[in-house]
């Protein structure tokens, strides 16, 4: 017998599933990323759908085993502001992200809280891109892909704001030149990632890159469909 479990979650995405049902993946609080089938009748589809809105928590209720469970219930809780413009763009892109490189399973890294954290910045005045650069750092720490941004990786000294490195993904920042392929950082940049330094306008542009670069080496050749998307190259 299947007891049913009671969580709160943030919808990442939904498509049809079937002809009455919706396919949901989900972030939850205390089970980490989940898939769910919603069941409803055609009369109750677009009431389903209105619950079942992305950057928005919602209280669910769900059984079964396996990666596939079953939604039996859906509540809204309170809610940030609607997220618009490049800010819901951003959204996606962090939906996008998660859905990529995170497992399922149970939520041991804190992502439902880094995530949430990010969702009620985008939905406030937070600078926007500087939240999506220490989203995606934590987001990677998250998933066991930690960046080492405050050592260097060959001599295990700090990383000073006002020097260069080179910084092999594999290894991390290096203070003498690297053989093969090696990205030149400023220290500065590696600083204003881990959260020592605020971001400039230039480190922000560096940062951009360089988590480009980074993201494309975990997520291989396909693309992210959100970064398409924007208009001002935020990601």
């Amino acid at each position: 017998m299947n007891t049913a479990r009671e969580d709160i979650a943030f919808v990442l995405h939904t498509r049809r599933y079937g002809e009455n049902s919706l396919l949901v993946e989900a972030l939850a609080s205390s089970h980490g990323r989940i898939a769910l089938i919603a069941r409803a009748p055609a009369r109750a589809k677009s009431r389903l759908g209105e619950s079942l809105q992305a950057f928005r928590a919602v209280q669910i209720r769900f059984g079964g085993r396996g990666e596939l469970l079953t939604l039996h219930q859906v509540e809204a809780v309170p809610v940030h502001a609607a997220l618009q413009g490049d800010r819901l763009l951003s959204g996606m892109y962090l939906n996008e992200l998660v859905i990529r490189l995170s497992g399922r399973g149970p939520d041991e890294a804190g992502l439902f809280h880094l995530y949430a954290t990010a969702i009620a910045d985008l939905a406030g005045t937070a600078p926007l891109e500087p939240t999506l650069r220490h989203f995606e750092i934590a987001l990677l720490e998250s998933c066991g892909y930690g960046l080492p941004l405050t050592e260097t990786a060959d001599s295990g000294v700090p990383v000073c704001a006002h020097e260069s490195y080179s910084y092999v993904l594999d290894q991390g920042a290096l203070a003498l030149a690297a053989e093969g392929p090696a990205l030149p950082v400023s220290g500065a940049m590696l600083l204003a990632l881990a959260g020592r330094h605020d971001f400039t306008s230039d480190t922000l542009l560096e940062a951009k890159h360089f988590m480009r670069r980074v993201l494309g080496y975990h997520l291989g050749s396909r693309p992210l469909h959100a970064r398409s998307l924007f208009s001002g190259g935020n990601t």
